[in-house]
């Protein structure tokens, strides 16, 4: 039996895993035969599991409700947040956590964070930011615990917590998924969400870190990189998606909500000042800021442009390399003067047409392409200016 078989084994085990279907009183009541003990029968059984029996032990969880991260995720939720690699999924979390610590909105002892990607230097270096806040930080490679070396146990451990009745009240955060599941399967990723899930029933939150395809959709949209069945077994689903380069002071992160069950669906971003040789990491996670709504205009705007500067990628290729190519020295040109290339063959050797090139044009205008009219005949003037982010 290979290593997938035995997780895969262990967490059906766990999930099979149940408290008594009924209590001891209510299984005397139903036996009584010439004084013999009988079982109840599978009905009775589906009928003291009903959720109508639990109503006040509900109602009462729902009022404890609270936020675990303003506006965007509560208690009792399991929750996936995925971003493109480098993104500042980490700093964004850590940054959210200790904020909401420091305003009492959670308690730091509540939360446990499990860091599954990482060297030895981040390690250490986050297990001393989550220290200042009172928080717990597992490493499953450097565990202590001959019982909790692999994510099998740490999925284990999770599941007896529940079972247990502590469940209540903790935050656990995965980073990344796909160190505790195999993303790109969907019976095992259902198996191992039913162990996130019951937790979250129990009162627990979870809050899972994923990664995105490294390229966008044909109409430049971040893609989700696991199977499409998740988005169904989680409550709330956000994409982070980046707006700056990595050589911007600030990195700009729009949320883009693919699912969200909040009564209030949230719609904003955040912002936080990008580590190097000037801004320790710890000062990035602390300067991460929410962007409201009235904030983020700009934002979407930039988003829109990265989206048209994908599609123009996606489906123009030849067409991009085309202008960069005959524009690369900085000159200006007009539309018409463009199109007058497009016969040269040596200048358009994979034969773009007028209107490819005019619908290219009109996605890289204002991103790649800079327009500038002639204030004597009002003509349109281009010049390539490249990546801007």
């Amino acid at each position: 039996m290979d290593k997938d078989d035995e997780l895969m084994n262990k967490i059906k085990e766990f999930n099979e895993a149940r408290p008594p279907m009924a209590s001891y009183e209510y299984y005397e009541r139903y036996s009584g035969v010439n004084g013999h003990a009988q079982p109840i029968s599978s009905l009775a059984r589906l009928q003291a599991a009903a959720t109508n029996h639990r109503i006040a032990e509900l109602e009462e969880r729902l009022a404890n409700e609270r936020e675990v991260i303003s506006g965007m995720i509560t208690t009792g939720t399991v929750t996936l947040v995925y971003a493109p690699s480098g993104a500042g999924k980490t700093v964004w979390v850590l940054g959210s956590l200790f904020k909401s610590i420091r305003n009492n909105l959670i308690k730091g002892s509540d939360v446990i964070y499990f860091n599954e990607d990482d060297g030895a230097r981040g390690v250490v270096q986050k297990a001393k930011m989550g220290q200042k806040h009172g928080m717990s930080m597992i490493t499953l490679a450097t565990s202590q615990d001959p019982g909790l070396r692999t994510t099998q146990d740490a999925l284990g451990l999770l599941n007896m917590i529940r079972l247990e009745g502590q469940a209540n009240g903790k935050i656990v955060i995965c980073d990344t998924l796909k160190k505790f599941a195999p993303v790109l399967n969907k019976g095992d990723m259902r198996d191992i969400l039913h162990v996130f899930r019951q937790f979250a029933a129990a009162g627990g939150t979870i809050i899972l870190l994923g990664h995105c395809n490294k390229h966008r959709s044909l109409d430049g949209r971040l893609i989700y990189e696991g199977v499409g069945d998740l988005k169904a077994d989680v409550d709330n689903m956000f994409g982070l998606d980046p707006l700056n380069d990595k050589f911007a002071d600030h990195q700009e992160l729009l949320v883009i909500n693919e699912k969200d069950r909040s009564q209030i669906s949230f719609s904003g971003g955040f912002r936080y000042r990008q580590t190097k040789e000037t801004v320790g990491y710890e000062e990035s996670v602390d300067s991460v800021e929410f962007l409201d709504e009235d904030d983020i205009s700009e934002l979407k705007k930039k988003q829109m442009a990265q989206i048209n500067v994908g599609k123009a990628f996606a489906k123009y290729e030849d067409e991009v390399l085309f202008l960069e190519s005959v524009m690369k020295g900085g000159a200006e040109y007009s539309l018409t003067e463009l199109f007058r290339m497009l016969n040269d063959e040596h200048l358009n050797p994979n034969e773009c047409s007028k209107k490819s090139l005019r619908n290219c044009m009109d996605l890289l205008r204002g991103n790649m392409l800079k327009l500038r009219r002639n204030p004597g005949n009002n003509a349109k003037n281009y010049r390539w200016i490249g990546e801007k982010w």
